[in-house]
């Protein structure tokens, strides 16, 4: 269960408190004022005594110690994930996933995953689930080649455990090379499959133009998770997300500086489009996308305006960190889900235990001589996420067979005949699944 160690504002000073416990302790939820820790600009010179400043910080609030010491008693083999809500600024700027336990970074550890909780929270009621998870991927991003992580992807959606519980991988881009990948994989899948449950299924598609036209296609798709490479920025101060569209790689071709993309959404719009499909978890691939130095983050700003979970980066990041996280995170949310849905109750599922592998990818054999594990930033809701399975709305079986029949309508008449006849069988199964009681 959670320990969720809560930061609130009281003009320019900020008070912490213990404000969710497995164990019943003394005096919890009992505010006292803090104060926080210098931010870093640059690497810390020792990550494991900045981690271990934040733990004596911490530490320095008997109910928070208490917490703290029961979450670190925990065995190998368990988990106590440490959870901290950011209702204040200040202290979303400080990079907690540093924090040490006896010279163990938790984040690096299974039994200590660590997230933030956004300021504004909603609940959110035990989602239904009925197979295949369904992966939707944005990869376009100006100046930034997105086939590596389109293959890491693919392999993501051919593991045991995704073969076990059924992934549909839906890509969107405008890049041209990457799209004959995802159009090969597809080919390939429609040879190999006739919509056979063990095999992934995989669709592609360019990328529209427009912000509407963007917004639509990923309502469409009904994303579970939702995977955007991009470039993240601040506009008007409000975080936003830029994506290259074709016209912007053809002008990249011929010379002309790659920017980050024409085609930008800001939080709200793309919350707002979310919304509509109900995504559980949203992964920015882009810079900045989780610094919450002035302000709210895209990350954070996602969670706040009602999204169950997203996960940003906290510095700007280069794309082989980008990629390596990005191979290594999906097989561990394909093995969290599946694990989920096969406990047989409503579990939940702790999103945070899925950055553990990435971040232990990205730090190597030793993390003192790279931080980069510490820039994924998760931030989640205060009601933790719980996944039904085998309940499903109507609606959402109707809107999955809604995807297939306009993805139908928008194949060229030079697709191949085996991806028709694939995606036609596609159809027909999920015609069928709506007309099932």
């Amino acid at each position: 269960m959670r320990t969720v160690v809560a930061f609130e504002q009281r003009g320019r000073r900020t008070l912490m408190k213990l404000a969710v416990c497995p164990v019943k302790i003394r005096d919890i939820g009992k505010l006292e004022y803090t104060t926080l820790p210098a931010v870093p600009a640059n690497r810390p010179p020792s990550l494991a005594q900045y981690g271990a400043a934040l733990r004596a910080l911490l530490s320095q609030h008997p109910p928070v110690a208490e917490g703290l010491d029961n979450a670190f008693a925990q065995q190998i083999g368990t988990a106590s994930p440490l959870y901290f809500h950011m209702v204040s600024t200040p202290a979303d700027a400080v990079p907690w996933e540093h924090l040490c336990n006896e010279e163990r970074f938790c984040a690096l550890d299974s039994r200590w995953p660590i997230g933030r909780i956004a300021r504004i929270h909603h609940d959110v009621a035990p989602c239904g689930f009925v197979p295949p998870l369904r992966i939707v991927a944005v990869l376009s991003a100006a100046g930034r080649d997105g086939t590596a992580q389109l293959t890491g992807l693919l392999k993501a959606a051919r593991t045991g455990d995704a073969r076990a519980l059924g992934v549909h991988l839906h890509i969107i881009s405008a890049q041209e090379e990457l799209l004959a990948v995802a159009r090969a994989a597809e080919e390939e899948e429609a040879q190999r499959g006739d919509g056979q449950a063990d095999r992934p299924v995989i669709t592609a598609q360019a990328l529209p133009g427009t912000e509407p036209g963007l917004t639509n296609c990923i309502t469409a798709a009904r994303p579970h998770i939702l995977h955007l490479l991009g470039h993240g920025g601040i506009r008007a101060n409000e975080p936003v997300f830029s994506f290259a569209t074709a016209a912007d790689y053809a002008a990249q071709k011929a010379g002309k500086p790659a920017g980050t993309g024409s085609l930008v959404l800001s939080a709200e719009d793309l919350a707002d489009g979310l919304k509509k499909c109900a995504p559980w978890l949203v992964v920015l691939g882009g810079c900045q996308t989780a610094a919450a130095v002035h302000t709210r983050s895209l990350a954070h700003e996602l969670v706040s305006l009602g999204i169950p979970a997203a996960v940003g980066m906290r510095r700007t990041v280069g794309l082989g960190v980008a990629d390596r996280f990005c191979k290594t995170l999906y097989p561990a949310v394909v093995s969290i889900v599946l694990s989920a849905v096969h406990d047989g109750e409503v579990p939940v599922i702790e999103w945070a235990a899925a950055l553990t592998p990435p971040r232990k990818v990205l730090a190597g054999s030793d993390p003192e001589r790279t931080d980069a594990w510490t820039d994924p930033v998760l931030y989640v809701q205060l009601t933790p996420f719980r996944v039904h399975p085998g309940s499903f709305r109507k609606a959402e079986l109707i809107g999955y067979l809604k995807f297939w029949e306009e993805y139908r309508d928008s194949l060229p008449d030079t697709a191949p005949p085996r991806v028709k006849a694939y995606v036609e069988t596609q159809i027909a199964q999920a015609r069928i699944a709506t007309e099932q009681p």
